[in-house]
């Protein structure tokens, strides 16, 4: 990362503010100027666009060093062998058919989606109470369903 070639400050006297920019002459001395507050501002809105773009690059740098390993380390959930993965899936779709069709949906909204119970309510044009009841109810069906290893396998 560069090393900021400029630093600068406020000083607030008597109620009255003066902005300096201080940096390194050619010949390493440290020289410091008395500048306006547009100069200022300028600067300053520089130096922060400078800043992002490094965070930029540098999250651009990360994600291309990164290995495969590293990225695994970094996530929640490290990675699965694609047949588990397909087999996870097929028995969550499973287990999504024994929910209602309200229940699914809603289970979908809250948990795919990351909806609140609120905002569901206000989709459905129902009381948060009956929204949390539903999602409460498919979850249990779901809990029940890999707890008894997917015996319950299309009932209602």
């Amino acid at each position: 990362m560069q090393q900021d070639i400029y630093h600068l400050r406020t000083v607030s006297t008597g109620g009255e503010q003066k902005f300096f920019v201080s940096f390194t002459d050619g010949n390493g001395f440290t020289q410091e100027a008395e500048i306006s507050r547009e100069a200022y501002l300028a600067l300053d809105k520089c130096r922060l666009a400078e800043k992002r773009q490094e965070n930029e690059i540098e999250r651009h740098r990360e994600r291309f060093e990164l290995s495969e390993a590293q990225l695994a380390v970094r996530t929640l959930r490290p990675p699965i062998p694609m047949e588990e993965a397909i087999t996870q899936a097929v028995d969550m779709q499973s287990a999504l058919a024994t929910l209602t069709d309200t229940q699914r949906r809603r289970f979908l909204l809250y948990h795919d989606y990351e909806l609140s119970y609120e905002q569901i309510a206000a989709i459905e044009g129902c009381k948060l109470q009956v929204v949390a009841r539903s999602i409460e109810a498919a979850k249990g069906k779901l809990k029940n369903f890999f707890d008894e290893g997917g015996e319950k396998r299309g009932s209602k």
